[in-house]
Parts: C-alpha cells; structure tokens; sequence
C-alpha cells in the first residue's frame, strides 16, 4: 500500500513487481537462479561425492575426482548463460568477451592486481584456515601431468566463472538497461554468497576482488583480463598452500 497526500491509500498492482524492463528480463534472472542452483547443487563436490564416490575410496583419490567434477561443471553451468546474451537481445554493443577488447588497459591494470595481491596471497596461505582449504586436491601435486591437469581444471573454472558473474550477469544486467555500477554491485554481492564457507579473509576479498574484476572487464570491454588476474590468484593460493603444509 502506498499513502496518498490526502491521507488515503493507493493499492499497487502486485503485477507491478514483476514488471520487466524488457521482455527477456524475466528469462534473464531465470537463468541467473538456475545457475547458481546449478553450481550449488549437482555441480557442487559435495553430490558428487555423495553420488558417485563409493564407500572406502582414498579419501585424496576422492577429492581429485570431485574437484576435477567441479571445475568442469562451473564450465558448463556459468558458460552456457553466456551463449544466451545475444540471442536473447540484451548484447551491450562494443563487448569483446574473450577477445582482448581495450588490451593495452586491460593488461596494465590486470599486471597490476597480480603485483599487488601476491605478498597479501603468501601470507594468507599461512594461515591455519587456507591450509585446511588448500590445495583442493592434494594428488594435484603428485606429479607434474597431474599438477598440470589440475591447473587446466583451475583455468576452465575461471572461465566458467568470469562468463557468468562478470560477462552474463554484468554485461547482461547493462544489456537490460541497468546502469553500470548497479551491475557491479550484483555481481559482487552474488559472487561473495558464493564464497560463504570459504576461509574468512577469502570470503572478505572476496568484495574488493569482485569490484576490482568487474571494473577489469567493463573498463577493457573483455572478460580476458580479469580472467588472467582471477586464475593467478587461484594458482598461486594453491602453490603457496601446498609450501606451507
């Protein structure tokens, strides 16, 4: 109900709440609930452990598997809303995506990141939370093809993950109308949730990274460079973690 100047009261249309921008805002959002319960759900290691892990199997072989599980569902499940952009008529004009876009900008400030976050990751890693958290798979180190298959699983994580948050919601929501900085904002708050059971200075960097990535990939009109400095981040957590056990 809202009041009136004389006093009364006028009744909103419950319609009016879910009133789209566009026509295709409603199959936008869709698609950002089901994603997300996508990843949380059968996409999580959790199910797969649940599902297909049987009883009595190393405890390392198993976490291999289900990461391995992981990263590639993140792929498919935050990949695919990507796919959906143009034909669904919200395309911002000008995107490159993956394509190196504005790359003199965008290799600066993603070189940048990298240099900045890198003695702040060392000293993270030592702490007793990212250890028990890190490395995801311990057999990831076991030998050099098997460190080099995990850290291909790590890159198409980030892939599935930079199209999602900072390429379908980001570049999706400005496709709709809404203005830059609200996009931002979502995706931050979005991409932080996710975080939730994650070492408590993650889930805290989280906000920071998400804004500093968000702007990478507006500013230089591609998902490339905060793909670059997101995947360094995850690869040298995960080296440093492994030093310090």
């Amino acid at each position: 109900m809202e009041k009136r100047s004389d006093g009364g009261t006028t009744t909103i249309d419950i319609r009016e709440i879910f009133a789209p921008v566009k026509r295709a805002e409603y199959l936008f959002w869709v698609i950002v609930l089901a994603a997300m319960v996508g990843l949380i759900f059968p996409g999580s290691r959790n199910f797969f452990m649940a599902k297909f892990v049987a009883a009595g199997t190393d405890p390392r072989l198993a976490a291999w598997q289900s990461i391995l599980w992981h990263h590639g569902a993140t792929l498919l499940i935050f990949t695919l809303p990507l796919l959906l952009i143009r034909p669904l008529g919200i395309y911002e004009k000008g995107l490159s995506l993956f394509k190196p876009g504005d790359w003199r900008w965008g290799i600066k400030w993603a070189l940048i990141g990298c240099a900045v976050v890198t003695i702040p990751t060392w000293i993270s890693s030592s702490d007793p939370e990212f250890i028990r958290e890190y490395p995801l798979a311990m057999m990831a180190f076991d030998s050099a093809s098997m460190y080099v298959l995990f850290m291909f699983s790590y890159l198409l994580y980030y892939i599935g993950w930079e199209a999602f948050f900072r390429g379908f919601i980001g570049y999706g929501m400005c496709g709709l109308g809404y203005t830059p900085f609200l996009a931002l904002m979502v995706q931050v708050a979005l991409s932080t949730i996710i975080h939730i059971g994650k070492p408590q200075m993650e889930l805290i960097s989280a906000i920071p990274g998400g804004i500093f990535m968000g702007i990478l990939a507006y500013r230089s009109r591609s998902l490339l460079w905060p793909l670059t400095f997101h995947f360094y981040v995850g690869t040298i957590n995960t080296f440093f973690c492994w030093l310090h056990q």
